[in-house]
């Protein structure tokens, strides 16, 4: 499965990042993409990636991998790339 976040369901934009979560699931495995803020620093958009069955707060962490990248367009088609490639991996 390949996810396209510009298509129907999957529609999603920077302006929505900035206040919400955005997370699904796929194949066995589950995705939050988020604003990531911290003091003194640009803001950064986080994809964290992990396997199923449960949620992003009963996972522990060990299992959860984080990839960040710039808070811009070209940041998240970088995401959305990482996400297909772990997507067709079967992680």
């Amino acid at each position: 499965m390949a996810v396209d976040l510009n298509d129907g369901l999957y529609r999603i934009n920077l302006n929505f990042l900035k206040k919400e979560r955005y997370s699904g699931s796929s194949d066995g495995m589950r995705f939050m993409l988020m604003k990531h803020s911290a003091e003194g620093e640009e803001d950064r958009l986080e994809l964290v990636i992990w396997p199923e069955p449960l949620c992003f707060e009963k996972t522990a962490d060990e299992d959860k991998h984080s990839y960040f990248y710039s808070f811009d367009k070209e940041g998240l088609d970088a995401a959305v790339e990482k996400l297909n490639d772990m997507f067709k991996e079967g992680v």
